[in-house]
């Protein structure tokens, strides 16, 4: 069984949600950056769950699954493993109280709060294809609803196949918003052979601040 953990916060990627494009970023910044960093690592309560299923024809046990990008990725897959996974209540309250009294404060946690719940996400699928490999197993990169033509609402059964309310308190409104909203529902394919993985971004290089091509708004890839 696989639990949640959050690993340190990224400060490049945190950067890259909040559009850097390798302008100077003032020490005040930085400061009040770093202090939202550390009031999402106090805040946060990661959870996760998450169930291995059987994959035909398209189907995640007779959960169909709409749009032909995900079909393209769960085509070679005899499994696959349905995942959802908030950072709690807490984080939502401090977004919310931001949002009243300091908008730039807000933004800065909300980009720090996304980064969280996706650095729980990474470190669920590092330790998920560690696992599978030592089955020979090999697992595709998460594909979640809103993805390519994967319909948003789509994250609605998946939570309620993985009764996400009860066991991590993570429901969805009719407009599908996920509540706490710092969560993410996703799916991943488990083939006998090893699949094409998406690249990471900019934000793992270290010439992030300073990277020429960023400046231009190209990239190196």
């Amino acid at each position: 069984m696989i639990t949640a953990r959050m690993p340190d916060l990224n400060y490049n990627e945190i950067l890259m949600y909040l559009g850097h494009r390798g302008q100077e970023v003032t020490p005040e910044i930085e400061r009040q950056i770093r202090t939202c960093m550390g009031e999402v690592r106090d805040a946060a309560v990661p959870r996760l769950v998450y169930s291995r299923l059987p994959v035909k024809e398209g189907q995640i046990n007779n959960f169909p699954m709409e749009g032909q990008d995900i079909r393209g990725v769960l085509h070679p897959c005899c499994e696959a493993v349905l995942l959802a996974v908030t950072i709690g209540a807490r984080v939502e309250q401090i977004l919310m109280r931001y949002e009243v009294t300091n908008m730039a404060d807000a933004v800065i946690m909300d980009a720090c709060a996304s980064v969280a719940v996706e650095n729980v996400c990474d470190q669920f699928e590092e330790e998920m294809r560690e696992q599978l490999e030592n089955e020979g197993l090999f697992l595709t990169s998460r594909f979640s609803p809103g993805y390519g033509d994967l319909p948003i609402d789509t994250q609605i059964r998946m939570c309620e196949v993985l009764n996400t309310s009860r066991r991590i308190g993570l429901t969805v409104t009719d407009r599908y918003i996920m509540v706490p909203r710092k969560s993410v529902t996703a799916v991943m394919g488990i083939s006998k052979k090893p699949q094409e993985l998406r690249k990471r971004g900019c934000e793992a290089c270290g010439m992030f601040l300073n990277c020429p091509y960023r400046k231009r708004g190209i990239v190196c890839e």
